[in-house]
C-alpha cells in the first residue's frame, strides 16, 4: 500500500481525489488603470501636462469637499481627515480616469463646465451616504 494503485493508472491516488481548479490568469494590463497604461508610453511632454492636469483637478476636488468637512454640513459630513484624503485621492484619480476616456491627455485642462460637473458628481456621491460619510 505505497498510494499507487493500478485502478489510477499506476499514478498515485492522491492526485485524482482532489483535483486543484487552475487559477485564472490575470494579465497586468487588466489591472492597470486607463492613466496608467497611457502614461506608460506618453513622451514626457505629454506626463507633465496630466500630470498638471491631475493637480488642478486635485485642487478642483479638495475646494469641493472642503464644505463637506465643515461643522454645519447636513448630507455626506467627513469626521475624519484621513477619510477626507481618502474621498480625495479616489475621487481625483477617478475623475481623471473618466476625463481620459473623454479626450486626449494632450487635450486636458480644467475648465468651468468640468468643474461645474465635478461639484454636481461630487454632490450626488456623498447624497448616496446620508447625513454622515462612512467609508465603504
Amino acid at each position: 500500500s505505497s498510494g499507487i494503485n493500478a485502478e489510477y493508472g499506476g499514478r498515485p491516488k492522491e492526485s485524482f481525489e482532489s483535483p486543484q481548479k487552475p487559477q485564472k490568469m490575470v494579465k497586468k494590463s487588466e489591472t492597470q488603470s486607463v492613466s496608467e497604461r497611457v502614461e506608460k508610453d506618453m513622451d514626457p511632454a505629454a506626463k507633465r501636462a496630466l500630470n498638471d492636469f491631475k493637480a488642478q483637478l486635485a485642487k478642483v476636488v479638495v475646494g469641493v469637499l472642503g464644505k463637506y468637512n465643515k461643522v454645519d454640513c447636513k448630507i455626506g459630513r467627513i469626521m475624519d481627515s484621513k477619510d477626507f484624503k481618502y474621498l480625495a485621492r479616489k475621487l481625483t484619480h477617478g475623475l481623471t480616469e473618466k476625463e481620459m476616456q473623454r479626450k486626449a491627455p494632450g487635450e486636458l485642462c480644467v475648465t468651468d463646465s468640468l468643474k461645474q460637473r465635478v461639484r454636481q458628481y461630487i454632490s450626488s456621491y456623498m447624497s448616496k451616504f446620508g447625513p454622515i460619510y462612512h467609508r465603504t
